[in-house]
């Protein structure tokens, strides 16, 4: 209907001008901005705006139910122009993600638009993107730790990204396997390191306490938000 074609039209030029900024053609801040409100636009015509608690659950629960929260992170003042470039791919794949099952479900489009991007939409190809999009999610987060110590990025930014990221992390699979995938990585190198090695079992129990449900710590710093 009306709510499918102006979320298909939303999510289209936001994924062109999105491109065009990862490319160093158009800026990087306006397309974050365009991608900000076609996620918003998504979620209100999917759910509607209520008040809710029920209603933020299920929101949050959806594939792009943090990305508002997580662009909004990337427009803060202070952040370096290819800090924000490099950071549009998170959105950017969500957004494909959901033009994509717009474009297979919308019967309004032409067939070769829905023949084109629906592959997209596919289970197989959906699960391949979430896990590049979680790889992007965690790569962005660790250049904007970088950025603070560079006098890149504000380190506002950087905790609320943090912030976004622990939240994420209680509600992703594909988030904890990347950290679970880093961890395979880190631990036989640290390992070989005596001091290194306890520093780094301590470090990751302490951040694990942060996201674990069973933990009085858990989602402490997520008040912030």
């Amino acid at each position: 209907g009306r709510k499918g074609t102006l979320c298909f039209t939303a999510y289209a030029v936001s994924i062109v001008i999105a491109v065009g900024a990862m490319a160093g053609v158009l800026p990087a801040y306006q397309a974050m901005l365009l991608l900000n409100w076609s996620f918003v636009l998504d979620l209100l015509a999917k759910y509607g705006l209520r008040f809710k608690a029920d209603y933020l659950h299920f929101v949050l629960l959806d594939d792009v139910g943090v990305m508002p929260i997580l662009c909004v992170t990337l427009l803060t003042p202070g952040l370096h122009p290819n800090i924000r470039r490099l950071a549009l791919t998170t959105p950017l794949l969500s957004a494909l993600m959901s033009f994509a099952q717009i474009c297979k479900n919308h019967a309004v489009l032409p067939p070769w638009v829905r023949d084109f991007f629906s592959p997209l939409a596919e289970p197989v190809a959906r699960f391949k993107v979430m896990r590049l999009r979680g790889f992007a999610e965690v790569g962005v987060g660790f250049v904007l730790i970088i950025g603070v110590f560079t006098a890149k990025a504000a380190p506002f930014s950087a905790l609320i990204y943090w912030n976004v990221m622990m939240m994420r992390y209680m509600m992703s699979h594909w988030t904890q396997q990347v950290f679970r995938e880093l961890d395979d990585v880190l631990m036989p190198t640290c390992g070989r390191i005596p001091g290194v090695k306890h520093l780094y079992a301590l470090l990751k129990t302490k951040l694990y306490g942060l996201v674990d449900p069973q933990s009085k710590n858990a989602g402490r710093l997520c008040a912030i938000l």
